[in-house]
């Protein structure tokens, strides 16, 4: 029957399509670019201005992060043989390791199975990482949807990130401080951090994962002072990074 046919050419082109929305996604996470429409992460990007689901937006933000790391993934990937439900599963694994006969033992490991064989796979050769289930009274999320006002829509685990970041980021408090020292040093003084902390990123506005950014590179005579400090995530700052190498600014 006709339709049969027609159904076949159709999962065909979805397949290339798939395959060049990863090519493009491993563009976009390899060289930040999300942080240029201010978004502070490869997966809020796919859910915000791609319109993918959550489950969706993290299948592809880690099957994405495995085809950088490994080649032999991307082929695999490309060829059908790894599913990104697999390559997905395979990256959690991974766990920001560069050992690369590691990485392609994993991704030999999860190809041409089923994601309920390679799930028994993991359960039985790799160390799960660790996870403890927290149970909330009332009165804790009542508070949690305080926070919301303050930080925006944000889930729970989300806003908890946000309040360790912030409490084992933030400068200690001190009494007094005559003067902000700005030393020729690439150490930022303690009294400049607690001038410019404004507790979120410049660039795109994300509450956690902050960095202290020199706006002129120590290197190439930036100093310590007030106004050339500002806050950066950790993606905004590679960001600017990766563009300034572009621009030869760091030759």
């Amino acid at each position: 029957m006709r339709i049969f046919s027609e159904i076949k050419e159709l999962v065909r082109v979805e397949k290339n399509f798939t395959q060049k929305v990863l090519r493009k996604l491993m563009v976009i996470e390899k060289e930040k670019l999300y942080c240029d429409l201010k978004y502070s992460s490869l997966y809020k990007y796919i859910v915000k201005e791609l319109g993918y689901s959550d489950a969706e937006a993290s299948i592809r933000v880690n099957a994405t992060r495995l085809m950088l790391k490994s080649e032999v993934a991307l082929t695999k990937i490309e060829s059908g043989e790894l599913t990104l439900t697999n390559a997905a599963c395979a990256n959690r694994i991974l766990q920001g390791s560069r050992d690369q006969q590691f990485i392609e033992d994993v991704v030999g490991k999860a190809s041409g199975c089923s994601t309920r064989e390679f799930k028994k796979i993991v359960s039985e050769d790799y160390q799960i990482e660790r996870r403890e289930t927290l149970v909330l009274s009332e009165f804790m999320l009542l508070k949690f949807d305080r926070l919301r006002k303050v930080y925006g829509d944000l889930s729970t685990h989300e806003l908890i990130q946000i309040l360790l970041e912030k409490e084992l980021s933030a400068p200690g408090k001190v009494q007094r401080v005559r003067k902000l020292s700005v030393k020729n040093s690439r150490f930022i003084p303690k009294g400049v951090k607690r001038e410019v902390y404004t507790g979120e990123c410049a660039n795109c506005g994300v509450r956690h994962g902050l960095e202290y950014d020199h706006k002129l590179k120590f290197s190439h005579g930036g100093d310590n002072s007030v106004g050339n400090i500002q806050i950066l995530c950790g993606a905004c700052n590679r960001r600017k990074e990766i563009v300034a190498r572009g621009m030869n600014l760091f030759c």
